[in-house]
C-alpha cells in the first residue's frame, strides 16, 4: 500500500496473562517524539493478535503506533473487569513507549474497538482522564458487542455505559456486516441510536453487504472485520521479545481478508486516521451517501462488488 512508508514493525510485550500488552512500533525509520497512537481493543477471546495482524502491519507501517491489551486470561475472564484491565495496560504501554522518548500526540489518538472491544473503546472514550488515558479524537467500532453476548448472569450485565456523554464533536464510525445478524448489526443499532447527540455529520452506521460472483463468496459476518497474518502469532505464553516483523509486498491470502477490508473497514480507519493530522472530516467516511463512501471495490473481472448501506437510527 502507498501510505505504508515504514520498512518493518518491531513488536514489544510487557505484563503477563490478562495483564500482558503488545506494542507495535513503526521500524525502518523508527519513530520518536510525539506520534499518533491506535488503541486497538479487541473481540472476545482475540488475546492473540494474530487474527488482526494484517491491519496491525498495516497500521503500524504507516506510522502509528498500535497498543494492543489483552485484558483477559481466558473466556472464564469477567467481562465485568475487562474495561479496567484493558486500561491498565494501555497505560503500562504508555509508559513503556514514554521509557523510548515517545510519547501520544494528543490531537492524533484513535481508538478502534471489535466486538467487546467496541464496548471497551466506548467506556474508555467516555472516561479517560479517569482512566489515565489520551482522549480518542475519533472512534471506530466494528461489529460491536457487550457482555450478554458472552456471558449470563451477573457476569453477563451490559458494561457499556452512558453514551450520552460522548463529547458531541467526537467522529464516531460503526460498521457491521449486514449477516452478523445475532451480535454486531444489532448492536450496532442500538449503540448509534445512544450516539444521537453527536453532530450528524461526525456520527455514521455502515451496514457492509456480502456478496457473490463466480462460485466465490464473500460473507459479511461477525467475523468480517478479521485480517489474519501468522507472523503475528504471539501465544501468551511467548516471552522472546522484542520481535522485528520485515515489511512484505501484499498480505497473506486469506478469505478473511477481502474487499470488505480494504475498502471498508481498512477504508474507514485510514480516512479517519489521516484526518487527525488535518483536522478536516474525510468524505470517505461521512460524505452522505457519496459514492466514494459507499464504494467496496469490485471483483476480478471489473464487477463492482455490492455498496455499503447507510442507516440512521437517530431519523
Amino acid at each position: 500500500m502507498a501510505r505504508e512508508t515504514h520498512g518493518a514493525v518491531l513488536v514489544l510485550a510487557h505484563g503477563e496473562g490478562a495483564g500482558r500488552v503488545y506494542v507495535f512500533l513503526p521500524a525502518q525509520p523508527a519513530v520518536s517524539g510525539y506520534v499518533p497512537i491506535v488503541f486497538f481493543h479487541h473481540g472476545w477471546q482475540g488475546m492473540n493478535p494474530k487474527n488482526f495482524g494484517a491491519l496491525i502491519d498495516h497500521l503500524a507501517r504507516e506510522g502509528q503506533v498500535v497498543i494492543y491489551p489483552v485484558y483477559q486470561q481466558s473466556a472464564k475472564t469477567s467481562p465485568q473487569v475487562i474495561v479496567g484491565n484493558a486500561a491498565a495496560a494501555d497505560r503500562d504501554a504508555l509508559a513503556l513507549l514514554s521509557a523510548r522518548a515517545i510519547w501520544p500526540d494528543p490531537a492524533r489518538i484513535l481508538y478502534i474497538g471489535y466486538s467487546m472491544g467496541a464496548a471497551i473503546s466506548l467506556d474508555l472514550a467516555l472516561h479517560p482522564a479517569r482512566f489515565g488515558l489520551p482522549a480518542p479524537r475519533a472512534l471506530v467500532l466494528m461489529a460491536p458487542g457487550d457482555a450478554p453476548a458472552v456471558a449470563t448472569g451477573p457476569a453477563g450485565r451490559p458494561i457499556i455505559g452512558n453514551l450520552r456523554l460522548l463529547p458531541r464533536t467526537l467522529p464516531v464510525a460503526v460498521m457491521a456486516g449486514e449477516q452478523d445478524t445475532q451480535i454486531g448489526l444489532p448492536t450496532a443499532r442500538a449503540v448509534f441510536a445512544r450516539l444521537c447527540q453527536i453532530y450528524p455529520d461526525r456520527r455514521v452506521l455502515m451496514v457492509l453487504p456480502g456478496d457473490s460472483r463466480d462460485g466465490v463468496t464473500v460473507h459479511a459476518g461477525h467475523g468480517s472485520p478479521g485480517a489474519p497474518d501468522s507472523r503475528y502469532d504471539f501465544p501468551l505464553t511467548d516471552e522472546n521479545f522484542p520481535v522485528l516483523l520485515q515489511g512484505q509486498q501484499s498480505f497473506p491470502a486469506s478469505v478473511s481478508l477481502n474487499q470488505l477490508d480494504f475498502y471498508g473497514y481498512w477504508k474507514v480507519i485510514d480516512a479517519l486516521a489521516g484526518s487527525l493530522a488535518t483536522g478536516a472530516l474525510p468524505a470517505a467516511v461521512f460524505g452522505h451517501g457519496d459514492p466514494a463512501e459507499l464504494y467496496l471495490g469490485t471483483w476480478p473481472d471489473g464487477t463492482p462488488f455490492k455498496p455499503i448501506r447507510l442507516e440512521n437510527p437517530c431519523r
